[in-house]
């Protein structure tokens, strides 16, 4: 506008110069001299040129003010400029995406239907016991618990997911299957190929990431099939609202040396929330299993480390067994999660069949726990309902920002029967601690556990009961 207003006003004045030129005065040849006006030339000549100045200058004040209102008008876009950031646009939607929702850059197609993400964990624990009447059960030290690596991504409708753990001084792998999303009878499920956890229980379900204690319970460590906690199969899961249920077949864990048959195990579970809403959640679940054990196989009952991972020495022996060939168990699950509150209990028996020396038997053991936790600021319990199982913790004021994390005080008590075992023992542990969750991925987890053992065989033999205290630094994505 300031361009346009110029060039009116200059002609104005190239105008009046011309105007005063043109007057009867400047009429006059150059060369004649000039002839004085009279009083009455004079203001005729002086009243026309104000005249003509008045209309040049409205003139102006319309010229100036088309071109002020043109200016405020929006100028058409060009065409070209049009076709150029529909281009970039259409180019910027086609472009993969990144995201670090869960702790680690998921990379990601632009429709979502193809992903790509690394996981992986890690856990430092420390241990100290004392107390006890067998001395060498006192001893104190740390640990590297878990250095686990891997990736899991999905292409359409199918996923996968591979992962190798480093514990106990050995590489393993741990979760190594591929996903396969369908509806059976118009519901949502999943077909697994490969070696994943099993469907059993809250804990046995739950990855120890999640789980609010560093261990899993005595139910899901103890009340499982010979294979362990993982077997390489197929597992069906079918999704409803507010309850799930799976069904596997699936022989040992993909570590198996290939020198020997697998057992073989047929396992179910089914978990219901007759209630789910924000203020509260109730759980129910049941589960059972039923295997088939190779010959010659190992680890078919195992020892409970009731005093954390660290301490070897301090467990609940289950004796020795030969000769079992088949085995049933059972469980249920029961737990409520109530604004920052939460409680759960879970409960397990295992059948053996077999034969020793002795001739055939038909032996049962069993494990029961129950855990409370409370959160007095900062987060809330997180639960699956969709599996029936534990979620990531979600803080809302993370130390990583500058805030103060959040806090969770926590109980537990667990009891394991062997008695029925040829030597078996029994014993039991109270858990009290807390644990301090620095983000969604990683956590400070404290605590004191009080425990009694009565062994009828290993070392340690009798009435035995002692204090340990652990520590864990967790970082999980």
């Amino acid at each position: 506008m300031k361009h346009s207003s110029v060039l009116p006003r200059a002609a104005l004045s190239v105008a009046l110069g011309l105007l005063l030129a043109s007057g009867p005065a400047g009429a006059q040849a150059v060369s004649s001299p000039p002839v004085p006006l009279s009083q009455a030339e004079l203001s005729r000549l002086v009243q026309q040129q104000a005249l003509q100045i008045q209309q040049l200058e409205a003139r102006l004040r319309a010229v100036e003010g088309e071109q002020g209102i043109a200016a405020m008008r929006p100028a058409p876009p060009e065409p070209a400029v049009e076709a150029r950031v529909a281009a970039l646009e259409s180019g910027q939607s086609r472009l993969p995406k990144v995201s670090w929702s869960k702790g680690a850059p998921e990379f990601s197609s632009a429709d979502g239907t193809v992903a790509f993400r690394p996981r992986g964990r890690l856990f430092v624990d420390a241990s100290s016991t004392d107390g006890a009447t067998v001395g060498d059960r006192n001893i104190s030290g740390t640990e590297i618990r878990s250095v686990r690596l891997g990736a899991e991504g999905r292409y359409g409708i199918l996923g996968w997911a591979v992962e190798g753990d480093f514990a106990d001084n050995a590489v393993a792998w741990k979760s190594v299957y591929a996903t396969l999303d369908h509806t059976l009878f118009g519901l949502p499920a999943d077909l697994t190929i490969g070696n994943r956890l099993n469907d059993r229980g809250i804990d046995g379900s739950s990855s120890t990431s999640n789980t609010p204690f560093q261990d899993r319970n005595v139910v899901g460590t103890l009340m499982l099939p010979q294979r362990g906690l993982f077997g390489v199969g197929l597992t069906e899961r079918v999704y409803g609202k507010g309850w799930h249920a799976s069904l596997s077949v699936a022989g040992n864990d993909l570590n198996n040396a290939g020198t020997d048959n697998d057992s073989q195990t047929w396992a179910t579970r089914v978990h219901w929330n007759p209630v789910a809403s924000d203020r509260a959640t109730v759980h129910l679940g049941a589960w059972a299993f039923h295997e088939e054990i190779a010959a010659g196989a190992s680890g078919v009952v195992r020892s409970s480390a009731i005093a954390g991972h660290f301490n070897d020495l301090v467990k609940i022996a289950p004796g020795t067994l030969s000769g079992a060939d088949r085995s049933t168990a059972y469980g249920a699950e029961l737990a409520g999660f109530f604004g920052p509150a939460w409680a759960t209990g879970e409960w397990g028996t295992r059948n053996l069949r077999g034969a020793d020396a002795s001739g055939r038997y038909d032996l049962d053991h069993q494990a029961w726990a129950i855990s409370a936790g409370w959160f007095l600021a900062g987060a809330m319990p997180a639960y699956s309902g969709k599996a029936g199982t534990w979620g990531r913790v979600k803080v809302a004021d993370p130390v990583t920002r500058g805030g103060a994390g959040a806090w969770e005080l926590k109980g537990r008590y667990e009891d394991v029967d062997y008695a029925e075992l040829p030597t078996g023992g029994t014993g039991h542990a109270w858990t009290l601690g807390a644990n301090w969750y620095l983000n969604d991925f990683s956590r400070v987890m404290f605590e004191a556990i009080r425990w009694q053992t009565h062994n009828r065989s290993g070392t340690g033999q009798g009435r035995d009961e002692g204090t340990t205290f652990n520590t864990r630094l967790q970082v999980a994505f």
